[in-house]
């Protein structure tokens, strides 16, 4: 008999055991658009007795005593949202994340060149319309390109001076979706009647990256005031070898773009 319960005590053990090694799943951040003019918020869903959803508004990872959730969270400023979920007896879940971006400076209109013919039907205002940042390429939301170089002309609704120029790059390398190679800001002078440079990024393709919407800042080299930008990006001409398509062309895919 006593043989007989230390087994089963060793069972119980066991299975106590084995019931924490089992990770919760991630939780799913729900809400309209990662852009807003005003104001926005989000919702976390998730359904699971006894689990609790913690986050965070800073960036940071969410730990067991960060904010509870239990109601949809107001956003009025740009906030990089991160939400994990606790439980007892279980591993807590892989981290989810979001960044909300508000209007900047005002924009009267942004042209662009002509995308892949999949997405040449989009609205006019697709870069400029707070309808983004999922990571669904067929969302709607994104223009494709497959081509050599990328033009977009912003121009603002007066005069401005310039902190900040982001964009926002969708990253989907098993797509064959990758950051470009480079992105050229340029600024009309108005003394040499001209678009001069203004700034630029460039890009390694050394390794894999992650699937996410990539928020790309890009500060003038200098201060400057102007109501029309220039930004040229030049897509990834060859997939590295690293890739399963290494030599082919990749794909640019281009959201929202803001001006601070």
């Amino acid at each position: 008999m006593r043989k007989l319960f230390s087994l089963l005590l060793l069972f119980l053990a066991q299975y106590s055991f084995s019931q924490s090694s089992f990770q919760l799943a991630p939780p799913m951040l729900k809400y309209k658009s990662a852009f807003f003019s005003r104001a926005t918020s989000f919702e976390v869903i998730f359904n699971q007795p006894g689990a609790e959803i913690r986050y965070t508004l800073n960036g940071n990872e969410p730990t067991e005593n960060d904010l509870l959730y239990s109601a949809p969270v107001p956003i009025t400023k740009r906030t990089e949202v991160k939400v994990k979920v606790f439980g007892e007896n279980f591993l807590p879940s892989e981290t989810v994340s979001a960044t909300f971006v508000k209007d900047g400076k005002a924009i009267r209109e942004i042209q662009f060149s002509k995308p892949n013919e999949y997405y040449a039907k989009s609205k006019p205002d697709i870069l400029n319309d707070n309808n983004g940042g999922v990571l669904n390429y067929r969302s709607g939301g994104w223009l494709g390109y497959d081509s050599d170089t990328v033009n977009i002309d912003v121009n603002l609704k007066k005069k401005e001076t310039i902190n900040t120029i982001l964009i926002n790059l969708l990253q989907d390398e098993n797509a064959w979706i990758f950051l470009p190679e480079q992105i050229l800001v340029y600024y009309y002078n108005d003394k040499q009647k001209a678009f001069v440079p203004a700034g630029k990024e460039t890009f390694v393709h050394e390794t894999p990256g992650p699937k996410e919407c990539n928020l790309r800042e890009i500060i003038p080299s200098k201060k400057i005031k102007t109501d029309k930008l220039k930004l040229v990006l030049l897509p990834l001409k060859k997939i590295p070898d690293w890739h399963q398509g290494k030599g082919n062309h990749g794909w640019l895919f281009i959201d929202e773009i803001k001006v601070y």
